[in-house]
């Protein structure tokens, strides 16, 4: 069975340069609003809050806003919030001056706001913003200036803020974790994307998304998928979102033989064996204990996790649903920590 993307179904696309609405892939009802949103909201002024699980393509959303907005020749500018330590946050943010601490650049450093002027700002994972900075960073919304450190000058400047996350922000207001003034600040116009096991009908589509992207790139010819590899995907719950099925896809394409993309050319995860054939357990599993086949099988999921993340292990701890710390301790356990 061949997936194939029918361009006449896509018909939401506004280019702009090297960007396109029909970048954001998918003809479900959630993605139509989505877009239409988009065109909407793209010209103003307000600041947008995009809420997400990872990997629902919430960096895309910021892109299409920023290039359909008046300030699409400035820059778009993004700091992770999750990335970032706290000690180094105000300096990269407000920028500072020549000795303003040790270790300063010469000349010092404009800063992500300043760098921003007559653009956008995009903050991800704005929920792991720590409690002390969200104050510093209402009264820039507020006053619309910023202090470099070390100066003892006001500098005026004009960005549009894009804040994303994949945390419930209504529930860290309620428990003291996130102030309610720079919640309402910056949730001026709120944009939901849905998880992908939300939107199923648009799975063909992104497929062939991403098979025409990695037949570009890895100067291939790959024209489709397997109905068993269709059937697969359909009932797969993607926890990794869009980003995880960029991955799978990737992966089949180094291990592709043919011109579909067949069972055998997923990763393992995928190709689980039915619990109704005993014989292919028992290949799998030998005659392991069964401490030693969960750990395998959570050794495994966590190297995969940190695939379809990129190493990234905040993002890593996110989709496997677990805290930093505890992450850590199993990156330890299993001796995948470099």
């Amino acid at each position: 069975m061949y997936c194939f993307l029918d361009p006449s179904r896509e018909n939401h696309s506004q280019n702009l340069g090297h960007f396109s609405l029909s970048d954001l892939v998918g003809i479900s009802p959630q993605m139509v609003d989505i877009k239409e949103t988009i065109i909407k909201i793209a010209p103003r002024k307000a600041n947008v809050l995009i809420l997400g699980e990872s990997g629902t393509g919430k960096e895309l959303v910021a892109q299409a806003i920023h290039y359909l907005s008046n300030r699409r020749f400035g820059p778009l500018i993004k700091v992770n919030c999750a990335a970032i330590p706290e000690s180094l946050f105000e300096a990269e943010l407000f920028g500072y001056e020549e000795g303003a601490f040790t270790g300063a650049k010469k000349n010092g450093y404009p800063g992500k706001f300043l760098l921003s002027h007559q653009g956008t700002f995009f903050l991800d994972e704005i929920g792991e913003l720590p409690l002390p900075l969200q104050a510093k960073l209402l009264r820039v919304l507020q006053e619309k200036t910023i202090e470099p450190l070390g100066s003892t000058k006001s500098i005026s400047i004009d960005t549009r803020i894009i804040a994303a996350t994949n945390a419930n922000l209504s529930d860290l207001v309620k428990y003291g974790k996130f102030r309610a003034d720079l919640y309402y600040r910056l949730n001026v116009v709120a944009i939901h994307l849905p998880a992908l096991r939300e939107r199923k009908e648009d799975l063909p589509l992104l497929i062939n998304y991403f098979i025409k992207k990695f037949n570009r790139e890895y100067g291939m010819q790959i024209k489709g998928i397997t109905k068993e590899v269709l059937d697969i995907f359909m009932h797969y719950t993607w926890p990794g979102n869009i980003r995880e099925l960029a991955n799978v896809i990737e992966t089949a394409f180094n291990f592709a033989d043919g011109e579909l993309i067949t069972v055998n050319d997923l990763p393992q995860s995928l190709q689980w064996p039915s619990s109704q054939n005993p014989g292919s357990l028992r290949t799998l599993f030998g005659t392991a204990s069964l401490n030693d086949i969960l750990d395998n099988i959570e050794k495994n999921y966590i190297v995969y996790a940190l695939q379809i993340c990129q190493g990234n292990k905040v993002k890593t701890a996110e989709l496997l649903g677990i805290s930093r710390p505890c992450l850590y301790k199993k990156l330890i356990k299993y001796g995948l920590e470099k």
